[in-house]
């Protein structure tokens, strides 16, 4: 009995926090806060790369971890935060395989950063740190208001 109360209440708790029942304001919050982590790992890797004073591992691990809050930022643009205010433009939403597209490159930049820096490539790094940048920036021009 005492399991199949417990068993039940795990069930309940769980359907509690699936991504259905989670606020849209929640949904803006979170990508929000990958974009902060986003910004700090750049800010990080910025002056490794212009330096090449650092360790291929370092670099590798910011590369890593900025792929990661890539893809996690990307799952904050739910639909139901559409209207919620932020600087993400309609346009997310209006042009969403273009969209999602970006995000898609983004993250494979920053992954395939982090495996040429792993290896030691330190030109193929730099290149892909560039494209990076890129990749910010083109996003931001189309999709983020000022």
């Amino acid at each position: 009995m005492k399991k199949t109360v417990l068993s039940l209440g795990l069930l309940l708790a769980a359907s509690f926090v699936s991504a259905d029942n989670i606020r849209p304001e929640s949904s803006v919050e979170y990508r929000q806060s990958a974009f902060r982590l986003m910004e700090f790992q750049l800010n990080v890797l910025n002056p490794m790369h212009r330096s090449q004073a650092y360790s291929e591992e370092a670099f590798a691990y910011r590369a890593d971890t900025l792929s990661r809050l890539g893809a996690l930022a990307h799952e904050g643009f739910t639909e139901e935060s559409r209207n919620i205010d932020s600087r993400a433009l309609s346009r997310v939403w209006d042009s969403r395989e273009d969209f999602d597209q970006r995000m898609q490159t983004f993250i494979e930049i920053t992954a395939n950063m982090a495996e040429a820096s792993k290896a030691g490539n330190n030109r193929e790094t730099r290149d892909l740190f560039r494209q990076t940048l890129q990749s910010c920036r083109s996003c931001h021009d189309q999709y983020r208001l000022d």
